[in-house]
Formats: C-alpha cells, structure tokens, sequence
C-alpha cells in the first residue's frame, strides 16, 4: 500500500489506544503513511487526557487496556459535550457478541476485530472519518437552515408590528375623508376613499395574518379564551368574507346543527380561521356557486365546524401542499385573487391552538370540504350534567 492511494480524505488528527506496544507501532505507522497525524496511548485514561488536551477527529481504540478500559473510554468521551462527535472504533479481540454490543451501548462507532487486517484498516478508517465529516456538515447546514428560519421569524414579526401603525393611520384618516365626502354628497371622491379604507384594511388583514402564522411556527400560539356561542362564530366569519362573496356572487348557505351551543374558546381567532377557510372556497368556486358554511357534532364528541365549496376539488398529491405557507396551489380561474396562501396554514394554527385540527377532504369528483375539529373539551355542558344535546339531523356532508 501506497500513501497516494490510501489518502481519498484530507488527513485527521488520530487517537490509537492499545495495552500492547506491537500493536500501537503497526496502527501508528499505516496511519502516518496515510498522511494522518497520529496520538499513541497505552491506557484508557493517558488516551482521554490527550483527546481533551489536544482534540481528535477520531479516536481507535482497545476494549481491553489497564487504568481505563475501552469501554470506559467510549462512555467518558461521550459524556463530554466538546467530545461527544467523535467517532470511536473499537478494537477487540473477543470472540463474543456481547462485547461488540456493550461497546455499541457505551457509543461506539464501529469496530475491528483482533488479528486486524491491515489491508482493509485504512479503509475501515477513511469510510468512518468521511461518514464523521459528512454528519458534521448536515448538522451545521441544519443549525444554518435553522438560524435563518429564526431570522426570518424574527424579521417577518418586527415587519408585521411596524407596518400596523401607519396602516392604521390610513384607515383612520381615510374614515374621515369618507365621512367628510359623505356629508358633501361628493359620491366621486367618497368611493375613492372607500378604496383607501379597503386596501388598508386588506393590507393590515395581510400582516395580522402573516404575524399569526410566523408565531405558530415557534409553538402554540396565544389564545383568549371565553364563551361563545357556533352561531357567533359562524355569523362573524360570514360577515367578514360578505364583500367577497357579493363581488363573486357567492351564494353562502348557513347550516347549524346546534347554534347555540356553548364553547370555551377564543371565538374571534375561530371566526378568523372559518373565514379564512369560506374565503378559500369563494375564490376556488365558479362565480354564482353555493358555498356551506356550518357546524356539527360528530359521534365521539366535540364540534365541528365546515366549510363546503363547488370548486373543482384538489389533486390528492397536491393536498399537502395547500397548509404550506406563502406556496398557495393554483386551483382557480381566478388566480389573481388567490392572495398569500396564508388561510390554511392560518386555521390549522388555530386548531390546534384550541387541541383540534384541520381537515381538508376533496372527492374525485370535485368540490373541497374544509374541516375545523375541536375538542369535546371544548363544549360546555348543560347544566354539569352531560353535554349539550344536538339536534339529531346531521350537517350533509358533514364530518362522520
């Protein structure tokens, strides 16, 4: 053997610790023909004291040693954090199992087996350094990766609390003109203020949205709990999407099960996600289409609140996709309108913020039905005895 054709990696600093003296002078010379830079020990402990003093990329060593055996040796390296990287080969010379697995249970890498074969013990060393090396880059492009989505995070938070002033600001001052141009029947001027108001208010929408979903990726997100009512909820959404529905002559349909069942949850976050979900469905339906707004109790419990559009459904491979945020599917006609994309991510934060989840179910023959489960938790009981009754008549297509 050759350096050249030993040497594929870059060379490493190499820790080699064995009880026998033959032994130490045969692995030492194969690793410097490597081109590596190689420590010696003849203990456990010698061989922990030059790893912390002097670092290693990667130690071999013996199981049986004086002061310190290998085993040892493996568990104290793996319990120092500056250490615990290190790949650790074991050499033994017992011909039983249980010795390979108890090195394997203190942290081994790999082994080799006595007599070792010199021909393949380079190789041995250069596959386990460059599989070492090959960790230590995913695991720092996973702590970039992960640093840049908190910078992200962080930016998109400062970003959404700066921009709330002044669009506040706007909508403000553009009440005020719309008021004023009201009382001088300026009919001209007042629809451009109406303008301003919308935009202002689309636009705040955006960034209340785009902070809701930024803060759900670093946990559950904050929720005010209190008493509502289905009906409440239902109503406040349908208010909120009713501009888009008369522009895209939408027709909503109202169904509830129980309307006055009683929740204990955050009903403006729900209502915002259901209208999150009915504003979905109006812009993936023809303009005219019905669209069903609802909610129901399903057997096992709880409550759960629907949306069901006439779209043209959605693509099983492409379901998943629809919860990624700011990568919405091109499911409409009307793809202008589609907006950020943030409305599903948006109502599964807020499900789950409440214990539920989302659900999104698309048949093959078309149409989508969206989906908010809570909790049985969630409903409140009549009179501290059971929960409330339903009626027996279910949503159509509602949840099972």
């Amino acid at each position: 053997m050759t350096g050249s054709s030993q040497t594929a990696i870059a060379p490493a600093r190499i820790l080699f610790a064995d009880d026998d003296p033959i032994m130490l002078e045969l692995a030492a010379a194969r690793l410097v023909e490597a081109g590596h830079d190689v420590m010696t020990a003849e203990d456990g402990e010698t061989a922990l004291a030059l790893v912390e003093g002097n670092g290693a990329e990667l130690v071999i060593s013996d199981l049986d040693m004086p002061a310190m055996d290998g085993f040892e040796l493996t568990r104290r390296i793996r319990a120092a954090p500056h250490l615990a990287e290190i790949p650790v080969i074991v050499v033994t010379g017992s011909d039983h199992a249980s010795a390979v697995e108890a090195a394997f249970a203190a942290g081994a890498t790999s082994f080799l087996a006595k007599p070792i074969n010199w021909t393949l013990f380079n190789q041995s060393v250069m596959f386990v350094l460059k599989a070492s090396r090959d960790q230590r880059a995913l695991r720092e492009a996973r702590d970039q990766a992960e640093a840049g989505a908190r910078f992200k995070d962080s930016l998109l938070s400062v970003m959404s609390h700066e921009l709330r002033t002044p669009l506040n600001a706007i909508i403000g001052f553009g009440q005020i003109l719309r008021e004023q141009f009201d009382a001088e029947r300026d009919h001209l001027h007042r629809e451009y203020a109406e303008y301003i108001i919308d935009s202002g208010k689309r636009l705040l929408d955006a960034v209340s949205d785009i902070l809701l979903v930024s803060d759900a990726r670093s946990g559950p997100i904050a929720i005010a709990e209190a008493d509502c009512t289905a009906r409440e909820i239902v109503e406040t959404a349908c208010a909120e999407v009713a501009g888009q529905a008369s522009l895209a002559q939408a027709r909503l349909s109202v169904a509830l099960e129980a309307p006055d069942l009683t929740l204990f949850a955050d009903r403006a976050l729900l209502a915002r996600a259901l209208a999150k979900l009915v504003d979905n469905a109006i812009k993936f339906s023809p303009r005219g289409a019905r669209v069903v707004v609802g909610a129901a109790s399903p057997r096992q419990g709880g409550l759960v609140f629907v949306v069901k559009d006439e779209g043209p459904g959605v693509a099983p491979e492409r379901l998943a996709a629809l919860a990624k945020p700011l990568a919405p599917a091109d499911l409409s006609p009307r793809r202008a309108e589609e907006g950020l994309g943030l409305g599903l991510p948006l109502a599964r934060a807020v499900a789950a913020a409440h214990g539920g989840r989302l659900r999104i179910e698309s048949p093959p023959k078309g149409g989508t039905t969206a989906l908010i489960a809570l909790p049985a938790a969630r409903v409140r009981r009549a009179g501290g005895a059971g929960q409330a009754r339903l009626a027996k008549a279910r949503l159509s297509g509602g949840p099972a």
